[in-house]
C-alpha cells in the first residue's frame, strides 16, 4: 500500500484522508458550499495509449513521464449531506414500483425516497477548504 498523501487547502491548511472539508458544488449556473469528508487523494495521468485518465503507477516508465495538462491531483470526498443550499440534493430519488412506474402520494405528488450519498472525486482541487474548530 502506498503512503498516505497531504495536500494543503487555499488557506495554507493541510488536508489527508479523514479531514472533514468544504467544496464548492455546482448544477448549471447555480453554486454550493457542500460539506464532505475526504476518502481519498492520488494523482492522475492521461494514458494515450488507453485515451483515458488512470491513476499514476510511479513503477511505470510511461507515467512517470507524463508532465503538463496530462497530470494532475484528484481528490475524493464523501459527502455528508450538509450543504449551504438545499437543490438538486443527490441523497433521495423518485420512487418507484414494482413495476418501475413513479409513486405518487393521495394529493399527486411524487414521491421521493432517500438513498445513500455517493462520493465525488473533484478534479479542481484549489477550492478545497479544511473546515476548521
Amino acid at each position: 500500500m502506498s503512503e498516505q498523501m497531504t495536500l494543503t487547502d487555499w488557506r495554507g491548511n493541510p488536508y489527508t484522508v479523514g479531514t472533514t472539508v468544504l467544496y464548492p458544488r455546482m448544477s448549471g449556473r447555480s453554486c454550493e458550499i457542500c460539506e464532505g469528508v475526504v476518502v481519498d487523494i492520488w494523482e492522475a495521468v492521461y494514458d494515450r495509449k488507453l485515451y483515458k485518465w488512470v491513476r499514476a503507477n510511479p513503477d511505470k516508465l510511461a507515467h512517470q513521464a507524463v508532465t503538463g495538462r496530462d497530470r494532475e491531483m484528484r481528490v475524493k470526498i464523501q459527502p455528508n449531506g450538509r450543504g449551504s443550499r438545499d437543490f438538486y440534493r443527490s441523497d433521495s430519488r423518485a420512487a418507484r414500483d414494482e413495476n418501475g412506474d413513479y409513486v405518487y402520494d393521495d394529493d399527486g405528488h411524487m414521491v421521493f425516497e432517500k438513498v445513500d450519498l455517493k462520493p465525488v472525486t473533484l478534479t479542481i482541487i484549489e477550492n478545497v477548504t479544511v473546515l476548521t474548530s
